[in-house]
């Protein structure tokens, strides 16, 4: 791991100025930043801890800016372990900021596919950093950053030859980075139980349900015969597995609607950019590749 380390190191010394602005490594000292175990220290609270710290995972590099909002710092960009990349694309103004999508490192990847994943993911949904001096940086960083560490990591015989995906719907949930927007009853029981109440959905297991000022809990709930859903000032409408299965689920003309089983379904206006992978995860509980 010393090898990776001192690699990273040397990148890093001879960059030019808008990459070490960017980029802080696990090496003693900083071209640039001289709070840079203060960097360090905060990017691993904000971004790796909310994820959950992996056992035996540590720190290799930070490529990333901070964003401030009422003199408080926070991280926005990439984390790189020995183990994953952790990307952060946003902050709260108000409330939780949405935890890092991670991308694990395996045996068969290459160093441009994974670092291809984690840019357009951070390329699509960044709205903190603007400009393209520091977004050009970022990039080169990441792409020289993970072709330094994969390949070395992959040598060592540590990684998995793949990732299997999880059969089980919670933590299938969670692989698709929906553990915010997917609550378990017991995690969003005020607004699931008035959905249940209003729309006579029993036993939900899983849902995406806001409550407006106005009007009754809209959203979409999973329930272990199929889903229901409900647009503000509309009807719920209810699709089984078995439609699903037939009908399979597709992204609808508009970015909060699904498809799924013949019927079009909605998922809150603010949790859109979930529509994608709420899409794969009831085609898979269809199929009975993820059960709950």
């Amino acid at each position: 791991m010393e090898k990776i380390k001192n690699e990273l190191k040397s990148y890093l010394d001879n960059a030019g100025e808008p990459i070490q602005k960017v980029l802080i490594t696990s090496q003693d000292g900083h071209p640039v930043w001289s709070d840079y175990l203060e960097i360090v220290q905060l990017a691993w609270q904000q971004i790796a801890q909310p994820v959950g710290i992996l056992p035996d995972e540590y720190f290799l590099a930070f490529i990333g800016a901070h964003a401030k909002l009422a003199g408080k710092r926070n991280s926005i960009g990439f984390l790189v372990t020995n183990f994953r990349i952790l990307t952060q694309t946003d902050f709260s103004f108000i409330g939780t900021t949405r935890k890092a999508q991670t991308y694990p490192f395996t045996r068969r990847q290459t160093p441009e596919e994974v670092s291809g994943k984690a840019w357009n993911e951070f390329f699509t949904k960044n709205t903190a950093v603007v400009e393209q001096e520091i977004l050009s940086a970022l990039q080169s960083a990441l792409e020289a950053v993970v072709g330094i560490v994969l390949p070395r990591l992959q040598s060592m015989s540590h990684l998995p030859e793949e990732i299997k995906k999880s059969t089980n719907a919670s933590d299938r949930i969670k692989e698709l980075g929906l553990q915010d927007v997917l609550k378990s009853y017991g995690q969003d029981e005020k607004h699931l139980r008035k959905f249940a109440e209003k729309y006579n959905v029993p036993g939900i297991v899983f849902g995406a349900v806001d409550k407006p000022l106005f009007g009754g809990a809209y959203g979409l709930v999973i329930t272990r015969s199929g889903i229901t859903s409900r647009d503000v000032m509309e009807d719920s409408m209810t699709s089984s597995w078995d439609e699903i299965r037939q009908h399979p689920a597709t992204t609808g003309d508009a970015s909060d609607a699904i498809l799924a089983g013949g019927k079009t379904h909605i998922v809150p206006m603010f949790q859109k950019e979930y529509t994608p992978s709420i899409v794969a995860l009831l085609n898979e509980l269809a199929t009975g590749e993820v059960v709950i």
